[in-house]
């Protein structure tokens, strides 16, 4: 290989440096927009440049982390470092805002991939990519890297080759590809704040799965089947409904509040009856009731009473009226009816 063609360590001006729209990083979030939208887009939410300004200003420009870049069009595209170069583009454009070691920007090193690297060279840059962000100590959000993995996956058109490159197992990139395969075929997007790894979480759940007739080819991780409607479904349950004429949505209208429910959440969906009472806009712990066995519901009925009992002990310590002593007397009655009843059930 020639030596022109290697990989080279060079210090350039910010001006020279672009975001390339097509990064993974942005998980398709910037493509067409201009260089001061993708800026805007990068130094805010949600990738966070801001929080690297004050880094700059104190300690310059760290040499021994440098870009990577590569050569288009007479510039050079950020392959690695765009929330460092939104950082530097926001200082250098307002050097009387910021005080500190501005003048260590004008000048910043960079590793200069060829224009055109040989497949080699295309190698090495995947295998660097993904073992830093993949698994590596600089993270991307799971949508960017399931989008890195699909671009390379169809670049080299071998599933099993990119993931022992990039140093994944089936199962791990399983869980990047298959939501993101997902959105593309139902033609759904979730808007950039919103969490894809809660779909990608939900998608390794036997319940939610059976609920889609989601089939996945086990050799390619090619989605081969699944139900468009019941998929609308389930993106309603995790982020909410879509807003009429928009793609946000309404967190009000969201079935899960916490990752940790989505294990309540697949024995809901795997369950048709659960199901459709989840559907039709009731809770999350009603519609579970239909999933439970006889067993389960007398464990529940148990915890249900004694938490009863706490409270109203708690509410009515220091009421001593006739409605509270009736109230509790009630609940005395009710107690020693339900504890009766559990006695009896597993004599």
């Amino acid at each position: 290989m020639a030596k022109s063609e290697q990989p080279r360590l060079k210090y350039l001006s910010p001006d020279l440096l672009d975001f390339d729209p097509e990064n993974p990083r942005f998980a398709g979030d910037v493509s067409g927009k201009s260089q001061d939208e993708i800026q805007r887009y990068v130094y805010g939410k949600p990738h966070y440049a801001s929080e690297l300004v004050d880094s700059l200003l104190e300690n310059g420009f760290i040499d021994y982390e440098p870009l990577v870049v590569k050569q288009k069009n007479g510039r050079f595209a950020v392959v690695e470092g765009n929330r460092r170069l939104a950082a530097i583009r926001e200082i250098r454009a307002n050097l009387d805002k910021y005080q500190g070691r501005t003048s260590d920007l004008d000048q910043i090193p960079v590793i200069v991939f060829p224009k055109k690297p040989d497949p080699q060279l295309r190698n090495e840059m995947r295998v660097y990519l993904g073992v830093r962000h993949l698994f590596g100590f600089r993270e991307w959000p799971p949508k960017s890297k399931a989008q890195f993995l699909e671009r390379e996956i169809k670049s080299v058109g071998n599933l099993d080759r990119v993931i022992k490159e990039v140093r994944l197992t089936k199962q791990q990139a399983r869980r990047f590809l298959v939501p993101y395969r997902l959105l593309k075929l139902a033609g759904a997007a979730l808007p950039p704040d919103e969490d894809f790894w809660v779909l990608g979480e939900a998608l390794g759940r036997t319940g939610v799965q059976n609920f889609l007739q989601l089939d996945v080819d086990s050799t390619t991780l090619e989605i081969r089947g699944f139900n468009k409607q019941n998929f609308k479904g389930l993106l309603d349950d995790l982020y909410g409904p879509k807003r009429p004429g928009s793609n946000e949505r309404d967190p009000q209208g969201k079935v899960i509040r916490d990752t940790r429910e989505l294990a309540k959440l697949a024995r809901v969906l795997g369950s048709e009856k659960a199901s459709y009472v989840l559907h039709k806009r009731k809770s999350l712990e009603e519609a579970e009731l239909y999933v439970d066995t006889l067993e389960e519901s007398l464990k529940r009925l148990h915890k249900l009473t004694k938490d009863l009992d706490r409270l109203l002990k708690k509410i009515l310590r220091s009421k001593k009226d006739s409605d509270a002593e009736k109230l509790l007397k009630t609940f005395q009655n009710f107690e020693s009816s339900v504890k009766a009843f559990l006695k009896a059930k597993n004599a």
